[in-house]
């Protein structure tokens, strides 16, 4: 018994000691100091998630709990004059102990109100990996840590193995080089440009490249075809047409047997002769042929091009190191081949065309990477991505926060959804009208405010407008005005949402620690006054 007091009391004495609460006070402010240097360069959320919600944040403010409490308790029994010392540490006590409460019961989240819709689901701040088995009727959820670094996993569910997540990703390009027994496959980047601007451009046949065969820019439309086909877009025909066969790579300028009109859709109908097997097809409508019942037939392998329809606006087929298109100066089509890093000027605005990279044992993909986010005039502009890394069957998948991801496995539909954890209110909101004004002269907002309903079932509903300074206060729920953005010619709003549990501890703290620096002041003013006295005059006092 003697032994576990005397541990007790060098235990009591550590942590009361005041060069222990003076070495904690200082590693806490150098935290603070640390996280609000991360806040201003790389955001709220990054801060939070390296500082303010690790673990070793909330292990020194444990520590300086013990500080506080061990100085009270190694200065019992209770004395007189430090009755205001006793009070202001109680309240620092139960502040800490409300703030417990708020952080392990208390809800912080975010409510969207789109205009004349009902709302109930708060988006609080924990990341959160759903997959959804709609066949089999089947959720899973999965929690996922509050840190600011990547963190692996190992968990394994039916063939799905989740394999690590980056709370801050920015994606970059990667070339993926093809797997064994895979078809060669073209994919090419080039460089658009003029005297004043400059662009680059990256086309692919793969299925699984994060770019497409066709790219819009502005007013031109550029098409990226098999190389086999630019030998027939050379040819001169009368009629334009180009037959090609996707499975043997074989191209031709066919033979055109005759053009009508449709008996059966009033269509125009037109038929070639490919290596002596009649095709026919509707050429203004899909290059696709049709079966003998005039419908389109997916299953076919020929595809029928006609040049005819790519000679009015601005068109470039692009076929990996060589072009075509259309000079309307002369009236024919032209092809020319790239030459080292030669560009090739085409017959519009100036621009030229050059050849990067072609390449076919690869194909290029948009490739998250864990990136530290970078924040520029308060806002965010790299590194706000979340990316969750996904295997299945032996394939890798990304699940990006920005949108679902969809997966055939096996004739069954899965979907992966990366967000943000949902609680369910027991009443729902409805967005009415969303009123915004702006600084005089300027589009700034000045100020935004809700006008909502809220409907409790069968206790009826009710009409709220809510503010800046001025929530709307349901249960123990709070909805603060927080922002708002933009949906088509309206405008949606989003309200923070709040639960604070610990809450009245807190407020009963601080009156505490006010009332007790009050009493304490007042303590030490009587106690020093007689001293102060004889200091002055060492004569005794009549």
């Amino acid at each position: 018994m003697n032994s576990l007091l005397k541990t007790y009391k060098k235990i009591e004495y550590f942590f009361g000691n005041l060069k222990f609460a003076v070495l904690i006070i200082g590693l806490f402010s150098l935290a603070l100091a640390y996280g609000t240097f991360m806040e201003s360069f790389h955001g709220t959320e990054y801060a939070g998630r390296l500082v303010y919600k690790a673990w070793w944040f909330f292990g020194l403010q444990f520590l300086m709990f013990l500080s506080i409490l061990f100085a009270t308790l190694i200065r019992l029994p209770i004395r007189k004059n430090l009755y205001g010392f006793y009070v202001i540490h109680s309240g620092l006590i139960i502040i800490f102990l409300g703030s417990f409460i708020t952080y392990y019961s208390g809800i912080d989240g975010s409510l969207i109100l789109l205009p004349n819709l009902a709302s109930r689901e708060i988006q609080v701040n924990e990341d959160e990996l759903q997959i959804t088995l709609p066949a089999k009727n089947k959720e899973l959820k999965l929690s996922l840590p509050y840190v600011a670094g990547e963190q692996k996993f190992n968990v394994d569910h039916d063939g799905i193995r989740i394999k690590r997540f980056l709370p801050f990703a920015e994606e970059k390009l990667k070339w993926i080089p093809l797997t064994k027994g895979e078809s060669e496959t073209a994919s090419s980047r080039y460089q658009i440009y003029t005297e004043n601007f400059g662009e680059f451009i990256i086309l692919s046949h793969h299925q699984n490249s994060s770019f497409n065969s066709n790219l819009q820019l502005g007013p031109m439309n550029v098409h990226y075809l098999p190389e086999a086909l630019a030998t027939c877009f050379g040819v001169k025909t009368s009629h334009g047409l180009i037959v090609w066969n996707s499975e043997t790579g074989e191209c031709l300028s066919p033979e055109l047997k005759q053009i009508k009109k449709s008996t059966v859709t009033g269509k125009v109908l037109a038929e070639v002769s490919f290596k002596q097997r009649n095709i026919s097809f509707f050429p203004d409508m899909s290059p696709l042929p049709l079966d003998e019942e005039l419908k389109i037939d997916h299953s076919s392998p020929f595809r029928i091009f006609s040049k005819k329809l790519f000679e009015k606006g601005v068109h470039v087929f692009l076929f990996g190191k060589s072009l075509s298109y259309f000079d309307k100066v002369s009236k024919t089509w032209k092809g020319e081949s790239f030459n080292s890093q030669d560009p090739v000027s085409l017959p519009w605005m100036g621009l030229k065309l050059r050849l990067i990279e072609h390449r076919t044992d690869a194909y290029p993909a948009m490739v998250p990477f864990y990136s530290v986010p970078t924040q520029e005039n308060g806002k965010i502009i790299s590194g706000e991505l979340k990316v969750m890394e996904i295997e299945v069957d032996g394939k890798t998948v990304w699940v990006k926060s920005t949108e679902p991801y969809e997966l055939d496995r096996q004739g069954e539909k899965v979907v992966f959804e990366l967000g943000k954890k949902k609680i369910t209110l027991p009443y729902e909101l409805i967005l009415n009208n969303f009123k915004m004004e702006t600084d005089p002269g300027t589009k700034n907002p000045a100020s935004y405010e809700s006008f909502v309903t809220l409907f409790r079932g069968n206790e009826g509903s009710s009409q709220h407008h809510v503010f800046m300074n001025n929530p709307l206060k349901v249960d123990d729920f709070t909805f603060y005005q927080a922002s708002y953005f933009k949906t088509g010619e309206t405008f949606g709003s989003v309200l923070s949402v709040n639960f604070d549990p610990g809450r009245p501890w807190k407020y009963l703290g601080s009156f505490f620690l006010v009332f007790g620096s009050i009493w304490h002041y007042f303590i030490r003013r009587k106690a020093l006054a007689p001293s102060a006295v004889s200091s002055r005059d060492p004569r005794p006092q009549k």
